[in-house]
């Protein structure tokens, strides 16, 4: 059974705050004419305006949710007020059978993981002549990208940095365009970063030298890859836009652990829905980041819930201290866990250090840190550590108000991406309970 859920973890499923509105309104139990579960999975029956009732199921293995319902929207409000519902009253939930619609649903679940088990490990002839003829081409169009890349950069240098802030809305839009067209998505996407800078903080300055440094040291290593270790080929060949096959990930090593979901980040591209799932493998002791993909109106392979543990596999993609990886199995866990944290922030910064020296183009380095307060210096706000030591941070201002009230100014622990110049708080644990913050950027 689905276990420990908490009302801010099933919010973190909802497609929209209306969403969430509307599915807070169906969680009570006249709303509903039939409440059952299995050991795989609860449905109910939810009493709409027409005559016949919707038949809402969730998968409680892997959360999945299915609704006869006509909205477009996954989760549905009947799938989410199911899930409230269950959450703050599992003794209204009779063990049942499953109805024939329950299993019928469930098994199809399940013969769609198996074939797609079976697609990736299939032996598929593969024509390395045309395989290499097309790499080759592709080669020689992200060699002539670079060399316009950097004419507009040292043009760029030439004019100076300084009134780059006033012309970023439009400067960078033709040349990560351009480099889109010669095949290297990676070099327009660090471009695309360029832009979003905030020129309005102090700190743009040291942003814009270190962002343009790493764009230029990755052309260097693309035109030097022949000279690199195989592991930095596939590193440099990934940050240029690369991509890995999935088959070829999933024959990689194999990490079975508990994997614990500390943030979830939600974004849109291209009118996909992109879900960013930062992991931690409580017996590993390391990190992950996975990545689901899905159209509008289709489900995700994995509905992960932050807070809560997978039992599972994971495949990481190949590079230099490579984060990004795939699950081969997962399930939920019933059992709840805490991760490492770092003592204080020297410890964390040292960890920082480490990941930067490994791989320099690393960013977003994901860092624990316990025994924190909320401290300013100035107009910035920070974490102080029980040495005293300060780091600056940023967070939403909801995310600030309710660590206070919260905590009461008493110690906790928490969950970051960092970078040289201020570390992204997403995350928090105190009296071993967690907290998140809904985190979504479209």
């Amino acid at each position: 059974m689905l276990l420990n859920l908490t009302e801010e973890q099933i919010i973190q499923l909802a497609p929209d705050a209306a969403s969430v509105k509307a599915g807070k309104g169906l969680a009570t139990r006249a709303k509903w004419v039939l409440l059952e579960h299995s050991d795989r999975a609860i449905w109910g029956h939810c009493q709409g305006s027409g005559k016949t009732p919707y038949q809402t199921v969730i998968d409680t293995k892997n959360v999945a949710f299915k609704c006869s319902c006509p909205s477009r929207k996954f989760p549905c409000k009947h799938g989410l007020g199911l899930l409230f519902l269950y959450a703050a009253q599992a003794e209204q939930f009779k063990e049942a059978n499953e109805p024939e619609w329950v299993t019928s649903w469930l098994s199809k679940r399940e013969e769609k993981a198996e074939k797609k088990e079976q697609k990736a490990k299939s032996d598929t002839p593969v024509d390395e002549a045309a395989q290499a003829k097309r790499q080759a081409m592709r080669h020689q169009k992200v060699l002539n990208g670079i060399d316009e890349l950097e004419i507009w950069l040292k043009d760029l240098l030439r004019n100076g940095l300084i009134n780059i802030p006033e012309r970023a809305y439009t400067l960078f839009d033709g040349i990560a365009r351009r480099m889109v067209d010669a095949q290297a998505p990676g070099l327009a996407n660090r471009l695309k970063a360029i832009q979003e800078i905030n020129f309005y903080e102090e700190s743009w300055k040291y942003k814009l030298t270190d962002q343009l440094g790493k764009l230029y040291l990755l052309m260097k290593s693309y035109r030097n890859l022949d000279l690199q270790p195989e592991e930095w080929q596939q590193e440099i060949r990934t940050q240029i836009g690369y991509p890995q096959a999935k088959e070829d990930v999933l024959a990689g090593e194999t990490i079975t652990d508990q994997w614990l979901v500390l943030h979830k980040r939600s974004q849109k591209i291209n009118e996909l829905n992109n879900d960013i799932y930062w992991l931690y493998g409580c017996r590993s002791n390391r990190f992950a980041i996975y990545l689901s993909f899905t159209a509008p109106g289709t489900l995700a392979e994995f509905n992960l819930v932050p807070g809560s543990t997978y039992d599972g596999k994971l495949c990481y993609y190949k590079g230099v201290g490579s984060l990004r990886a795939l699950f081969k199995e997962c399930e939920l866990s019933e059992e709840a866990v805490t991760p490492h944290f770092c003592a204080n922030l020297q410890e964390a910064t040292a960890r920082y250090r480490k990941a930067l020296q490994q791989n320099p183009f690393a960013e977003n380095v994901p860092v624990l840190v316990e025994n924190l307060r909320l401290a300013v210096q100035g107009k910035q706000l920070c974490v102080q550590d029980a040495n005293n030591e300060l780091m600056p941070v940023q967070m939403q201002d909801i995310t600030r108000t309710d660590i206070l009230s919260v905590t009461g100014g008493k110690p906790f622990a928490a969950f970051f991406l960092a970078d040289a110049n201020c570390w992204e708080l997403n995350s928090m644990w105190y009296q071993s309970d967690y907290y998140i913050w809904r985190d979504e950027r479209n």
